[in-house]
């Protein structure tokens, strides 16, 4: 039978043998002699281990910060921590626990004392983790059956609608895609995991109202009166009040509280102009503000009694323009953000309509201006084939020759962005440069997923990045790029957890030529680099000549 394995990390070379002479008849032991080695060899083969003994006072970096990178990574999931140091003392322990660790063993080591704990913390926690998988399995198994009297209760109420048996799937997935792009927009709502679970599953519920209305309403194939209108308006209310009729303790349940919500306000709008209660902006729950714009786009892009679909294209250019009504400007960045998603994955996909979309591609493609972004364009994946001309090969972004061809003679870009990264030289030369295109490509990726799919992202030369910017309102520009600055300040790459990596942004924000743009973000971001890791943003136009250093 294959031994468990377990690792030991400690400077100490005595401290190790100790504990290696303790282990290795029951045992399969590795061992690392600071907190850098160990969590590299974690980083490539963490599975194999089902124990690590952890010391707390190491150079380079301690027990606590590797107990606090692994618990941020979740490598816990798969291992058990045992804490080993000489200070016992009630602040240690207590933070060793705060920060995942499932013991602590003090030293001096009593060799049974050693073995029983050991030997005890791994029956605990795989018994813990089984427990933990069998609760999961009942969860997923209830969450099914929940699902499933939902699926067939709103497929009741879309069978009288003579909508699409797909649009509650549709709404579904467009919900959930919006609500992943919007905790990575913003903090804003602190949505977990299972609050997007959760929001995405009482979706299928926003139309159950429609229960109430008459099949003559309800399907008529022409414009409704103003007395019809008014009676499909009830549908949110009936809804709401259907859920709000359930015995108490269902109506205390979180999915029929979040389906209430969303059955109630999912025809607010965020100026306030919508129904039933006249709701405006944060008033209107977030699980209604989702929902709402889902609906909307997959009522636009799908076929009615009363009309034909529209394109995605056209779909989405209607709600940005606002002529659906007004929602959540943080959503309607998240919508721009997933319309390649949205297109791919709800689209019709039949031979027949794949043919016409590639002939529709060919017919309206002009290749002396396909790179040049006009408001409100949105390029599919195939189209985005033809620009491989333009990709920089190691970071994955566009390069020069892009920036060069297709935007030095362009005079309505909003804003622009200048990325420089710190110290590269210096990582170049003490780590090499194979180390180097990681940095780089690290960055690059993780600008490329902070910015939206219609701002084009370049390398313009060496360390130094670009971005270009249409249709983007100022306060989402500037929280944008303190993000960016955030995230590269908190990137880790696997073979060098030591390695910090930092970038200096200047941004300008106001409509001019690219070589006006470019002058004045560069010269941003050379304000920044004077002290590194800093944002520098000027707005120029309605704020002309003021300078806020962020």
């Amino acid at each position: 039978m294959e031994k468990q394995k377990i690792l030991i990390v400690d400077d100490s070379e005595m401290n190790r043998a100790f504990l290696v002479d303790i282990l290795e008849e029951q045992y399969d032991v590795i061992e690392a002699d600071n907190g850098v080695e160990a969590i590299s060899l974690l980083s490539k083969q963490r599975s194999d281990f089902s124990l690590l003994l952890l010391d707390i006072m190491m150079p380079e970096m301690d027990g606590f910060e590797v107990l606090a990178y692994i618990n941020k990574y979740h490598w816990n999931d798969t291992f058990a921590v045992i804490m080993i140091s000489a200070d016992d003392s009630p602040t240690n322990i207590k933070r060793a626990y705060d920060l995942g660790a499932f013991d602590y063993i003090s030293r001096p080591f009593d060799s049974t004392i050693v073995q029983r704990r050991i030997s005890n913390t791994m029956l605990l926690y795989a018994r813990q983790q089984r427990l933990e998988k069998i609760i999961a399995e009942q969860f997923h198994e209830q969450e099914k059956n929940n699902k499933l009297m939902i699926s067939i209760l709103s497929h009741i109420v879309e069978f009288r609608n003579g909508e699409s048996g797909l649009h509650i799937l549709h709404v579904n997935t467009i919900t959930k895609y919006l609500l992943k792009q919007l905790v990575q927009l913003t903090d804003q709502y602190s949505l977990s995991k299972a609050d997007i679970s959760l929001i995405s599953t009482a979706s299928a519920l926003h139309d159950i109202g429609k229960i109430s209305i008459s099949d003559a309403i309800l399907n008529k194939p022409g414009r409704l009166t103003a007395e019809e209108f008014e009676v499909i308006k009830t549908h949110s209310m009936v809804g709401a009040n259907m859920l709000l009729d359930l015995p108490i303790e269902q109506q205390e349940a979180p999915l029929v509280k979040v389906a209430t919500e969303i059955c109630r306000w999912h025809h607010e709008r965020y100026d306030g102009n919508g129904y039933p209660d006249g709701l405006k902006g944060e008033e209107i729950p977030i699980a209604a503000q989702v929902v709402a714009l889902a609906d909307v786009y997959d009522a636009l892009t799908s076929e009615r009694c009363y009309k034909k679909a529209y394109s995605h294209e056209q779909a989405l250019k209607m709600i940005l323009e606002g002529q659906c009504g007004a929602f959540n400007p943080s959503l309607l960045l998240c919508l721009q953000e997933i319309a390649d998603t949205l297109e791919s994955e709800l689209m019709d996909t039949s031979p027949e309509q794949e043919t016409k979309n590639i002939q529709d591609i060919r017919n309206k493609i002009d290749y002396d201006r396909l790179f040049y972004y006009e408001k409100y364009t949105f390029l599919s994946r195939k189209q985005r084939h033809l620009k491989l001309l333009y990709i920089d090969s190691l970071t994955n972004v566009y390069n020069r020759r892009y920036y060069d061809e297709h935007f030095q003679g362009a005079n309505d870009i909003q804003a622009m962005v200048v990325i420089d990264v710190d110290n590269f030289k210096h990582i170049n030369d003490n780590y090499g440069h194979d180390v180097g295109d990681i940095v780089l490509q690290n960055i690059a990726q993780t600008v490329l997923s902070s910015v939206r799919k219609t701002d084009a992202v370049i390398r313009y030369g060496g360390d130094e990045f670009v971005i270009i910017f249409f249709s983007i309102p100022a306060d989402i520009f500037e929280k944008k790029f303190e993000r960016i600055r955030r995230s590269v300040d908190i990137l880790i790459i696997d073979d060098r957890p030591e390695l910090h990596m930092s970038v200096s942004i200047g941004g300008v924000y106001g409509i001019g030529t690219t070589k006006e743009l470019f002058k004045a973000a560069d010269n941003m971001m050379y304000q920044s680099k004077k002290v590194k890791n800093k944002v520098t943003i000027c707005f120029l136009n309605e704020r002309e000549g003021s300078i806020d250093n962020i």
